[in-house]
């Protein structure tokens, strides 16, 4: 069996550990090529940042985000009405949270 370095060992499966990059003067970095490989990234790809608990996370935003989450809940038994209901149950929480800052 061929041993791998660690730049070319994977975290998980189908997870690249391509190393490691610098922040430059101007907050720029370079994504290695591994992870752009590894995930579509190329030229005007955007990219969603995040930080949670110390650890920065970057996800690349699909050129069609709607497109992309097609089918993602087929076969999961969750349906368009169960989705509606939690989501107008949160704005009812959201709007009551909004009315109950804004009184004196």
């Amino acid at each position: 069996m061929e041993e791998r370095s660690d730049t070319e060992q994977s975290r998980g499966e189908g997870e690249p550990n391509a190393g490691d990059s610098s922040v430059y003067a101007r907050g720029q970095t370079v994504i290695p090529k591994m992870i752009r490989d590894a995930l579509a990234i190329e030229y005007g790809t955007k990219l969603h940042w995040e930080v949670r608990e110390g650890v920065i996370r970057v996800m690349p935003v699909p050129k069609n985000p709607v497109q992309a989450l097609r089918g993602i809940l087929k076969g999961t038994g969750y349906t368009f009405q169960q989705f509606m209901a939690e989501r107008n149950a949160e704005r009812a929480q959201e709007r009551a949270r909004e009315e109950r800052q804004t009184r004196p």
